[in-house]
């Protein structure tokens, strides 16, 4: 079994893709939290079959058949053959902004390795996480970046910096320990209810690539503000900035936070969409005594609270021993 944190990006967002990785490189700030994505995997079954659960079931001789092509390529990736079962779960909905995708291909990979033999799977993460990347990005063609899986796949606060010709480094920022206290005991993320496909957000939109590219620029400049007010531990420059990196997405419809203004008339200083598109979760900033204010009206505008904490660590995998020889009395 292999669990993988999800992750709320703090700055620079975006600027891991490639169109804009490729030309620039990227500097994204983000941070690992405590809901995390699970793969359970085994070997075995008597009818010579693999089978896949997440949201569905599929059972297949033949991985490329199966409702997922994430499972057909990391089995293929891993060298695994026979029949097997693998089980997903999560506490949040595919496509709501917290890197679950990545997460999820994390796990699997990881999962599928330790089955496969690899003793010491998280002993490589750094390579664990490239082959998440490779995975989503080469294999299946997806317009995504390295943040999701390497932050997630690495835990704890991150700034990663990727240089045009792909090679990253995941660097853990000096910030002080209070000072990441401060920020955990005052970002809340509220459910919106609403999915969507983050790939289909990811190519420049309507604004053109020119226009795409100069928002990027401006989402960069809020994480270096973003990394030096936290190494500063100036708590109180978060809310300013993460109202910009907010303006900065409003710039079409696909931007626009739903129940922004519902939080900020009670109790939240800011508020910004995770992710990309219109769905998924609202991350808000508010002190401590305004929490219960504020959950009450976001829970009556069915937006309630999801609880999490900042995830130190990244990727575990744990042996589950199967005993195939009960007694049944």
């Amino acid at each position: 079994m292999a669990s993988t944190p999800l992750r709320i990006s703090l700055g620079g967002g975006g600027t891991d893709l490639p169109f804009y990785a490729d030309r620039f490189g990227g500097d994204v700030l983000s941070v690992a939290i405590t809901l995390r994505a699970t793969v359970t995997a085994r070997r075995g079954r008597v009818d010579d079959r693999i089978r896949f659960t997440h949201d569905e079931t599929s059972l297949s001789e033949d991985a490329t058949a199966l409702h997922s092509p994430y499972v057909a390529e990391a089995l293929d990736m891993t060298g695994l053959t026979g029949s097997c079962e693998i089980t997903s779960s999560g506490p949040v909905p595919a496509g709501t902004g917290l890197g679950s995708s990545a997460a999820f291909t994390v796990s699997l990979l990881a999962a599928l390795r330790r089955l496969a033999g690899d003793r010491d799977v998280t002993g490589a993460t750094a390579e664990l996480v490239e082959q998440a990347w490779r995975l989503e990005a080469v294999r299946l063609g997806r317009p995504v970046g390295r943040h999701d899986p390497y932050v997630c796949g690495l835990g704890g606060l991150r700034r990663l910096v990727i240089d045009p010709d792909g090679t990253t480094e995941a660097q853990v920022p000096d910030v002080p320990a209070d000072t990441l206290r401060a920020l955990e005991e005052r970002l809340l993320l509220h459910y919106t209810g609403r999915r969507r496909d983050s790939a289909a957000h990811l190519a420049p939109p309507s604004i053109g690539l020119a226009g795409r590219i100069d928002r990027l620029h401006r989402t960069r400049s809020v994480g270096g503000e973003m990394l030096t007010a936290l190494r500063k531990g100036d708590i109180d420059r978060v809310p300013v900035l993460l109202r910009e990196h907010q303006r900065i997405k409003q710039g079409d419809d696909s931007g626009r936070a739903h129940g922004l203004e519902t939080a900020l008339a009670h109790g939240a200083t800011a508020g910004k969409l995770v992710g990309a598109g219109g769905g998924g979760f609202l991350l808000t900033f508010a002190e401590p005594d305004r929490h219960e204010a504020l959950d009450s009206a976001m829970s009556a505008i069915a937006m309630p609270r999801v609880p999490f904490r900042f995830s130190r660590g990244g990727t575990a995998v744990t042996e589950i021993s199967y005993d195939m020889e009960e007694t049944f009395v």
